[in-house]
């Protein structure tokens, strides 16, 4: 009896540590973006509506927080029909942190993200809402609203971002 005990015990620990080495996943992601760039205030007045996009790598380091980085860059054309090439790009890297709110039990996982901007020689501020609305197990769609401001030119940005699990 007991050596049967034994034999179930260990064939039950066994099976347990491939179910636990099965689930170890990377808390690693990788996400595309195309954005809207509003400008608001003084930029508002002088620029137009503008496009950007984006690449961003997060880590999980706790179920709901992540540290981010990544890359962006966004072109705005002068409001003034007289000034042909006058335009205003900004491009460069961005790190920060993304907090979950909520446990994900819903369709749409929201968060909160505040970081950091470098672009064209400048230190900038970054602060967004956002929500995560998987696809598949590896896949979600995250559509995102972020205030950025760097220098003196202010902007907001609206749009849609594809992240990949690992």
């Amino acid at each position: 009896m007991k050596k049967t005990f034994a034999i179930i015990a260990a064939a039950a620990a066994l099976a347990g540590a491939q179910q636990a080495s099965a689930q170890s996943v990377i808390p690693l992601s990788f996400e595309a973006r195309l954005d809207a760039g509003v400008p608001t205030g003084d930029a508002g007045e002088f620029y137009n509506t503008g496009v950007g996009f984006g690449l961003r790598a997060s880590l999980d380091l706790a179920p709901n927080f992540a540290v981010y980085g990544g890359y962006s860059r966004f072109t705005f054309d002068a409001d003034d029909e007289g000034l042909t090439d006058a335009e205003a790009e900004l491009e460069g890297f961005e790190v920060g942190g993304r907090v979950g709110l909520g446990t994900g039990g819903a369709v749409a996982a929201p968060y909160v993200l505040l970081g950091a901007l470098f672009q064209d020689e400048q230190t900038g501020l970054e602060a967004g809402l956002g929500a995560d609305y998987p696809v598949s197990w590896n896949l979600s769609v995250t559509p995102e609203v972020r205030y950025r401001t760097i220098d003196e030119f202010n902007y907001l940005t609206l749009g849609i971002g594809a992240r990949v699990h690992f």
